[in-house]
This record gives structure tokens, C-alpha cells and sequence, in this order.
């Protein structure tokens, strides 16, 4: 009798400190907590169902993760430009990525790309992906919107002109260079992406002075004189 006792009170021991344990959460992550949702003394309901009480919502600072959605056109030309760039060595590894926010010029956050998705959503047509960002100071903040960039190959050498000096004739791109004899001549060239305020082109020589400054008086077979104020800077004498 007295064995079933000492049994009994040694499970209703258990019984409550297993309701202690009820009475403490433990978030799974750590970060920053906003303001609680309940003051001491209301009630609460737990479990799994939808009537389930949110006390507070705790958000990852750092490491931070930025999401991203790329067009299938996109994800396709970076899949076949990062193949043919990496060696098959390095196709496992993590893809490095440059984070720039909505009041900054350039992109000069690094980090690199854990995850994308397996599936094209039908609806939009984009397929989405993260990028992880280490936040030791808390600039970044969940909800922000901003801009990623993600190189598809590895560095290579390009011609750079800044997009004013880029001229339209229907749908052909050009811009004027100076010759030998400082005559101005249009180029045709073919623009490409943007960089640091800069224009990759193809179709210009190394050796070419392109005119970025007064293009409004420059005429095909004006003479000009070449300024030194700017690299490759020429103005209409």
C-alpha cells in the first residue's frame, strides 16, 4: 500500500513539473522581438489549431535573408551563362550575390545565394530564390526592399561608356569617336548591362576616344578637339 502511494505522488511530481515546463517558450530562432501581443494575466490558448494565441513575432537578424523572384527568360540565361563559366568543380559551391538598398548607388553588400526554388510558379512565370546577408549592425531590417545582383560567369574585360554618350538612329545604337585627324565619327555599338553607373558595349576598340561630353553640337565629320578633363572625353571645337 504504502509502495503504490510513494508511485502515485512520485507521477503527479512528474505530472507537474512537466506543466512547468508548459508554462516557458522557447523561440527556435534568435533575433530581434517586436511588441507582445498579450499583457500578464490574459488568456491564452496553445496547440495547432487557428485559435491558437500569438504572443509575439520574433525576426532573424543576422545572418538576414533576402527573397527574390527572377523571370524564367532570367533564370534560364543565368543557368546557361553559370555552366558555361564554372568548371565542375565549383558548380556545388555557393554563388556569390551584392545586395544594394533602395537609397544606395551601388551594390555593396556581399553574400551569397542559399536556395532556389525547384518549380516555375505558372501564374507569374518566376521562379523564386534567397540570398543569406551577414547584419552585424542591424542595417537591414525584415521587410525591406531592395536590389540584388548575381554574377553569372566569372570576371572578363569590357568596354565601359557612360549612357549619355550612347545615341539612337532607329534601332541602332552608336556613339561618336574621334579619329586620327579629330574628326567625329559615329560607331555602331551594342549596348549591354550597367555597371557602377557605366555601360558595357561592344563593337569599340580599345584605342577608340569616344565623345561623352557637348554630343548636343557634335555632327558626323565635325572637327573637334580632344579634352583631357575626362578619359576619353572630347568636345566640338
Amino acid at each position: 500500500m504504502a509502495e503504490s502511494n510513494v508511485a502515485a505522488q512520485e507521477a503527479a511530481l512528474r505530472q507537474a513539473e512537466l506543466d512547468l515546463e508548459f508554462t516557458e517558450l522557447k523561440a527556435p530562432v534568435a533575433g530581434r522581438i517586436g511588441d507582445r501581443r498579450v499583457s500578464p494575466g490574459n488568456l491564452v490558448t496553445g496547440g495547432t489549431t487557428g485559435t491558437t494565441t500569438l504572443l509575439a513575432t520574433i525576426q532573424t537578424i543576422d545572418p538576414i535573408r533576402f527573397e527574390f523572384t527572377m523571370d524564367e527568360t532570367s533564370y534560364l540565361r543565368y543557368q546557361r551563362m553559370a555552366k558555361s563559366g564554372i568548371d565542375e568543380a565549383e558548380q556545388g559551391a555557393k554563388v556569390p550575390a551584392k545586395l544594394r538598398l533602395i537609397d544606395e548607388d551601388s551594390f555593396g553588400h556581399e553574400g551569397f545565394i542559399d536556395f532556389v526554388d525547384n518549380a516555375i510558379d505558372r501564374s507569374s512565370g518566376t521562379i523564386r530564390g534567397r540570398a543569406q546577408f551577414a547584419n552585424p549592425k542591424a542595417l537591414f531590417t525584415a521587410g525591406m526592399f531592395a536590389r540584388i545582383q548575381v554574377d553569372a560567369g566569372p570576371p572578363r574585360e569590357a568596354l565601359l561608356v557612360p549612357d549619355a554618350a550612347i545615341g539612337t538612329e532607329q534601332v541602332r545604337k552608336f556613339v561618336y569617336v574621334v579619329d586620327g585627324e579629330n574628326v567625329a565619327r559615329p560607331k555602331y555599338v551594342t549596348p549591354g548591362q550597367l555597371v557602377d553607373n557605366l555601360r558595357v558595349v561592344s563593337g569599340l576598340d580599345p584605342a577608340d576616344r569616344v565623345i561623352v561630353n557637348g554630343l548636343m553640337r557634335v555632327r558626323p565629320g565635325a572637327k573637334v578637339t580632344p579634352g583631357t578633363g575626362a578619359p576619353g572625353a572630347a568636345a566640338q571645337k
